[in-house]
């Protein structure tokens, strides 16, 4: 496999943002159905359990964008 060039590692780039906001959107929404009254303990609970998961998604998704953007494939130096 060749290796992208940078115009397609900015489009690779401006993608992983849009899935570092999908996932802060998520966790948003797991944090308000944690606060939920209308749902179950049990519900609330996965939902809060959610949480940490999409921020850490976020987070992740925003390092690789970090790393395409400077000319890295994510992971390649590791």
């Amino acid at each position: 496999m060749s290796r992208p060039s940078r115009r397609e590692m900015r489009e690779l780039a401006v993608d992983r943002e849009k899935c570092a906001a999908r996932c802060e959107r998520n966790a948003e929404s797991a944090r308000q159905a944690a606060s939920d009254p209308a749902l179950t303990d049990n519900m609330r609970k996965q939902a809060a359990a959610t949480i940490p998961i999409a921020l850490r998604h976020a987070q992740e998704y925003r390092e690789e964008a970090e790393a395409l953007r400077d000319g890295r494939i994510p992971g390649e130096d590791w």
